[in-house]
């Protein structure tokens, strides 16, 4: 049996630290502390990396047999630190060549003195040695209380396009030439559609904008589709629900089972797993952590704030979509808006730019406790707006996966105006000390201290 895969995943804003403090020029190989948090899923372990801390030149002490090697001394902040917030300890260092990179046997035993001895001040947390190359990783695993070393890795660096260094992925075949994907793969290339077909997207919300979004990703050949939602069809739902039948709504089929089908009909290669539960129960939320993007496809700030949270906990870049139609006056002019919002861990969140807020959040429940939300007021919806908002996610879900288009690191959104049937860059500001972003960035799963 193979090994757990270990995926160690770096937040946007500390992928900038991280590579140049491992390629900083220096007469020895330096390393770079990282400070993880973790969790599980059904098929990996995943190592939720929250802060960076290089080792200062002066600590490194010269050794000709050792490519790095630093006075004990050092190690004291950090490990007061870890211990302080309760995360395990990551070290990096990097081996600067292409095709696939492995530990030395000085960096293996370097690792096997070192994470027992951060496991016996630790044991709760994943510890681990990491060595980077230009495209490829690989490193040994030290798990909570466990003596078993896992030497399954890959690290993801998140940004508007994610960044996979993995030893496996550059000894697969390349993808055989499938007339089906040959247009599209002359947009994404040989790369980027290994990438679609390995990806697993999270579709919260199956109505409006979600069967949109799920009925695109199947025909684009996304490996596999986790749909949440825990609604069944009724009657309204036909005028916007793709895939529906008005046999559906008389049997009042869950929605899932209709996403389920259209999926199979589309593309029987590509997987689709229905979760008929909401969030946050435990079995969508399970779902939703193992997806690679999530996109949002609901009506209310609640549920985008149970969304936006479990991003960021598992550093799971998010796509949020929402239409908005209204009366102006008692007369036939109405505003038509909506936004996408595509949330890259390490960058800003919906709170760091106000679009959730505890007005907001407030507002929903009448000023009373959350337990009193029931859900928002029926809205209009129009299914041809629903799918101009839909194809956005989708494209915004291809730009993460391939990087297609050169991207602007400036932070922003897209904003929709249904009247002009235009789609317009916003620029934002996030709040630089957003409460949020600090306190649930990267936490993992819970943990419970015994003290």
């Amino acid at each position: 049996m193979r090994d757990l895969l270990t995926e160690v995943r770096v937040p946007s804003h500390l992928v900038v630290p991280l590579l140049s403090g491992i390629s900083s020029p220096s007469w020895c190989e330096p390393v770079v502390f990282g400070l993880a948090a973790h969790a599980c899923t059904g098929d990996r372990q995943l190592l939720l990396v929250k802060r960076i801390m290089p080792l200062p030149p002066h600590e490194y002490v010269p050794d000709p047999g050792h490519g790095a090697k630093w006075k004990g001394s050092a190690m004291i902040p950090i490990l007061n630190d870890a211990m302080a917030q309760n995360l395990g300890v990551v070290i990096f260092h990097a081996h600067d060549h292409s095709g696939p990179v492995g530990l030395s046997d000085d960096d293996l035993r370097s690792a096997r003195d070192l994470l027992p001895r951060f496991q016996n001040l630790l044991p709760g947390r994943a510890h681990a040695s990491v060595v980077i190359g230009r495209d490829s990783a690989a490193g040994i695993v030290l798990g909570p209380s466990s003596d078993a070393y896992l030497s399954r890795l890959k690290v993801r660096l998140l940004g508007k396009t994610l960044r996979d260094l993995d030893n496996e992925l550059l000894s697969e075949p390349i993808l055989r030439d499938e007339e089906i994907y040959n247009r599209q793969g002359l947009l994404t290339g040989t790369r980027g559609e290994r990438a679609i077909r390995a990806a697993c997207i999270a579709v919260v919300g199956l109505s409006g904008g979600g069967s949109h979004v799920v009925q695109q990703l199947a025909h684009m050949g996304v490996g596999h589709i986790v749909g949440i939602d825990s609604d069944r069809c009724d009657a309204s739902n036909r005028s916007r629900l793709i895939g529906m039948t008005s046999l559906d709504a008389f049997l009042r089929r869950r929605k899932t089972k209709v996403m389920a089908r259209m999926v199979s009909r589309i593309n029987r290669h590509v997987r689709f797993t229905g979760i008929a539960e909401p969030i946050p129960m435990k079995t969508a939320i399970d779902a939703l952590k193992t997806a690679d993007i999530v996109v949002g496809c609901v009506d209310s700030y609640h549920a985008r704030d149970d969304i936006q949270g479990l991003a960021w906990r598992y550093l799971i870049p998010y796509v949020d979509i929402g239409l908005l139609i209204r009366p102006i006056s008692e007369g036939k002019e109405v505003m038509i808006g909506g936004q996408v919002i595509t949330a890259i861990p390490g960058k800003f969140c919906q709170w760091c730019f106000g679009f959730l807020s505890d007005e907001r959040l407030a507002s929903e429940t009448g000023g009373r406790p959350r337990s009193y939300f029931k859900g928002t007021d029926k809205q209009a919806q129009v299914v041809s707006m629903n799918g101009v908002l839909a194809s956005q996610a989708v494209s915004e879900v291809l730009q993460i996966l391939t990087g297609f288009a050169p991207v602007d690191e400036e932070p922003s959104i897209k904003k929709y105006d249904g009247l002009s049937g235009t789609l317009t860059e916003m620029i934002i500001k996030p709040n630089p000390t957003c409460q949020y972003c600090t306190s649930v960035l990267g936490a993992g799963d819970l943990i419970w201290s015994k003290a």
